[in-house]
């Protein structure tokens, strides 16, 4: 069956890939480069049916790794050209010779994408005079396409391909945000455009909620193939500034579908105190280089399920938190602090200086049910974890099911591939109980020994290991030490087969 293949324009404020460029067929797919020369440069297009995929690198090609590793896409190699085959929507991170990392991203087509006109579109260039150029500042004429659609009961905003700067966006019952594939919301150079939400005391910095949710909103969506960029790593170089780049707050019924987050400079994607909430085809693209940026952290929420997704940042990219109102970040946010349940990741890829795939540290409430299935870990300093450092809540039912992991490389609190431990902070402990790791394939486990360790008065207990395979082995290692966790205390493993 022949591709059907959609590509995007880069946006004016970005620069073109001088290491790579990229074909799905016979068209070109623009490739960006990302920040610096220590991240990574991105490709984005989105099909169905088959297609052939050429990379064609600035050098001759002598090595190179196509990951996940596990979805064993097999390439072959020309000169400086590489090409292989893709059936169904990847997201993908393919290393080349001592290159940087070049991401494709092969997005599914769009599902039901709105008109540009019609019957409760909201168009905010030819109906509120937005600028596209990224020269003048469209917030007030974005906000006001929001305020009508919610004022009439529901409706789409719809935002064309080019670069509208932004403050502060409040976001309202009813209301899908488009971005169409090439449009950029871009947050803007100063931070006297935008509300101080929060301080973060560890950067001591003022903080915003860049594009937040209206406190007791039902029914938001952001969808489309477009971006919406932080302008993070700029702000906080050069205003002392951070954000959170969207923050779901106080909602329910929220959705977000096929755009790409770009560069917060802290925390990006926030579902907070907020439930049934459904995160699916995004890509989370954050500085390999800025700490305290996690790319999503799931905190305080209920009935969460983010699939198809990847996420790169310096900090964790994956991750569920509870905290109090004391708590820097946390003493803004509208309503009491919440227990987190039900959260599922299924079908991620993380890449990472620091954990992967991460509960806590927040435990300020409790956290139960949270499950990551079917997922991947190209590079970590951990690449499991349960980190309870704050709070004395309980951890409970916790699940890793079928995870592939490359590469633990990384020296931030590692590298090791386990990391489950109870850690005194002065802010007060509680127990893990109740986690079940089956099927994880352990390509790399670290040059240090892997952590089960509880802390007194509290165990970590009722861990069962099932088909933990271990370098390559193809029998599942049958104790801890041949799952190279050597650091034991205050421990209950239920079993091990």
């Amino acid at each position: 069956m022949p591709a059907t293949i959609v590509t995007y324009s880069v946006p004016s404020i970005y620069a073109e890939s001088t290491y790579y460029s990229v074909k799905a067929d016979h068209i070109g797919i623009p490739v960006i480069s990302f920040l610096t020369d220590r991240d990574y440069d991105y490709a984005h297009f989105s099909f169905s049916g088959s297609t052939t995929i050429t990379i064609t690198a600035c050098e001759p090609i002598d090595t190179y790794s196509i990951s996940p590793l596990a979805f064993e896409i097999q390439g072959t190699v020309v000169g400086n050209k590489l090409t292989f085959n893709l059936q169904e929507s990847r997201y993908l991170i393919l290393k080349i010779n001592k290159l940087k990392e070049l991401v494709l991203i092969a997005d599914p087509l769009e599902v039901s994408a709105p008109p540009e006109s019609g019957k409760g579109i909201y168009h905010v260039v030819a109906n509120y005079g937005a600028d596209l150029t990224g020269k003048t500042i469209a917030t007030s004429a974005i906000q006001a396409a929001i305020n009508d659609a919610n004022s009439a009961g529901g409706g789409v905003v719809y935002v064309p391909e080019g670069v509208f700067l932004i403050g502060n966006l409040l976001l309202k019952s009813h209301v899908t945000l488009y971005l169409q594939g090439g449009a950029v919301l871009r947050a803007t150079d100063q931070k006297e455009d935008y509300t101080v939400d929060f301080h973060k005391d560890s950067l001591n910095y003022d903080g915003t909620w860049l594009i937040q949710t209206e406190p007791n909103s039902t029914h938001i969506a952001i969808t489309g193939r477009g971006t919406i960029d932080g302008n993070g790593s700029w702000l906080r170089a050069n205003q002392s500034f951070v954000s959170n780049l969207i923050v779901p707050i106080r909602t329910s019924n929220f959705t977000i579908d096929g755009i790409i987050g770009r560069d917060a400079g802290l925390w990006a994607l926030i579902p907070t105190r907020s439930t049934h909430v459904n995160i699916t085809n995004y890509k989370g693209f954050q500085s390999l280089v800025d700490y305290e940026d996690d790319a999503i952290d799931i905190v305080e929420s209920q009935n969460v399920l983010v699939t198809h997704t990847i996420a790169i940042s310096e900090d964790d990219p994956f991750s569920t938190k509870t905290w109090n109102e004391a708590t820097d970040i946390a003493q803004n946010w509208p309503g009491s602090p919440q227990v987190l349940e039900n959260v599922t990741f299924d079908d991620c890829i993380a890449w990472t200086c620091c954990a992967a795939f991460k509960v806590g540290m927040g435990v300020e409430k409790a956290q139960r049910n949270v499950a990551f299935t079917n997922s991947y870990v190209y590079q970590a300093s951990r690449a499991l974890a349960i980190h309870h450092r704050f709070g004395k809540a309980t951890v409970e039912n916790l699940t890793f099911q079928n995870i592939d992991i490359e590469q633990v490389i990384h020296t931030r609190n590692g590298p090791f591939w386990l990391h489950f431990e109870i850690e005194d902070s002065g802010r007060g402990i509680g127990p893990v109980t109740q986690v079940l790791l089956k099927n994880i394939n352990v390509r790399d486990q670290g040059r240090l020994p892997s952590m089960l360790r509880g802390t007194d008065p509290f165990l970590i207990e009722g861990v069962t290991f099932e088909q933990i395979y271990m370098m390559g082995s193809t029998k599942p290692a049958a104790s801890l030490d041949e799952m190279n966790i050597r650091v034991k205390e205050l421990y209950v493993v239920d079993d091990i087969r």
